[in-house]
């Protein structure tokens, strides 16, 4: 019996990384974000439409996990998940943990290059796409995206405080830009808040238990998206409860992010207890997931308000853009170029 409980955990914890939420709730997350933007954020971000851009590619990093191509795994499926627990192996922990992700990977290829007896064993046969040998990206995820997101703000405000009828579809297209990264960062300060994307032990307990912890067939699959649609829980339930009252430091919210990891990972044994307990689909349970969606929508809508007021335009950016990017107009081929004449074959 013992073997075959072995062989299911195994077996279990051998399929592909889960993803985070649920769609609808990636959605529910920014949509309720959007909703604490302060009365001075740019009107545009309030347009219904843009707000609907923003929640759709709120969701995108996870259907490219749906496709199957190993160098798209590879770069993306660790940009979700931190296993805190892992640190240690590396000489590391959430207070010690590089500000840089290339400083970060350096240090876990040090550490592992000097002690691997430390670290656990790796083996890339089992894993073509080679995403699980380091403890995750999630943190980086979230600062580049960002960092990624002022500097699109700031060429929006660029753009606007130009004012030139010659640069509207740059303006548009700009605007595009910042939508397109204020989902994406959405996306993964979300992931974030759930607490099974900063443990090793992501989808059930993983080595000793003293605590016999217990949990039920696809339990990470449950709380991303089961536990939310079992109880409800959606824009219209989260809404009168979410204080989006989150303050960041808008020049470098680093700490702040890994302040915010902490208080996910701290709540993974919480979760496994109410699941032994079988308390976690009562109202214990339920306002353990709903305080991590609350956190969640909180933190993105001050690192989306803070991206914005962090962006301002200097005078010599303006200048730079105006030096360096002529209206696209002025670059279009000639309306007499032929449109639809196909591209030569290469064969």
């Amino acid at each position: 019996m013992r073997r075959l409980l072995t062989l299911l955990l195994l077996t279990q914890l051998a399929l592909p990384a889960a993803f985070g939420w649920g769609a609808h709730m990636h959605r529910t997350l920014s949509y309720l974000a959007l909703d604490g933007l302060p009365t001075d954020a740019p009107e545009w971000l309030r347009d219904p439409a843009v707000r609907g851009r923003i929640a759709f590619e709120s969701n995108q990093p996870d259907h490219w996990r749906s496709w199957n191509s190993p160098v798209l795994r590879h770069e993306n499926e660790p940009e979700h998940y931190l296993d805190v627990e892992l640190l240690a192996q590396f000489d590391l922990n959430l207070e010690s943990l590089p500000r840089l992700r290339n400083e970060y990977l350096r240090a876990l290829v040090i550490a592992k290059h000097t002690h691997p007896d430390k670290v656990d064993p790796y083996d890339p046969d089992k894993d073509p796409a080679r995403t699980h040998e380091w403890p995750g990206f999630l943190p980086y995820a979230i600062a580049e995206h960002y960092a990624r997101l002022q500097a699109a703000f700031n060429q929006v405000r660029i753009l606007e405080q130009l004012h030139d009828p010659a640069r509207r579809e740059q303006l548009a297209e700009a605007r595009a830009i910042a939508v397109y990264h204020a989902g994406q960062l959405s996306h993964f300060v979300a992931d974030v808040a759930q607490p099974l994307h900063t443990t090793k032990h992501y989808n059930g307990w993983v080595g000793d238990n003293p605590a016999g912890y217990k949990w039920r067939g696809k339990f990470h699959l449950y709380i991303d998206d089961g536990f939310a649609e079992k109880h409800g829980i959606g824009y219209e339930s989260l809404k009168p409860v979410v204080k989006l009252d989150a303050r960041i430091n808008a020049a470098d919210p680093w700490d702040d992010v890994l302040r915010y990891v902490q208080r996910s990972f701290a709540q993974v044994e919480p979760l496994y207890a109410l699941e032994r307990d079988g308390k976690l689909d009562g109202d214990e349970g339920r306002k353990l997931i709903v305080g991590r969606l609350s956190d969640a929508a909180a933190l993105v809508s001050a690192m989306i308000s803070a991206a914005y007021t962090s962006s301002a335009p200097t005078e010599e950016q303006v200048k730079s853009w105006v030096k360096y990017d002529a209206p696209d107009a002025e670059r279009r081929p000639p309306d007499s170029a032929p449109a639809t004449t196909p591209a030569p074959r290469r064969d």
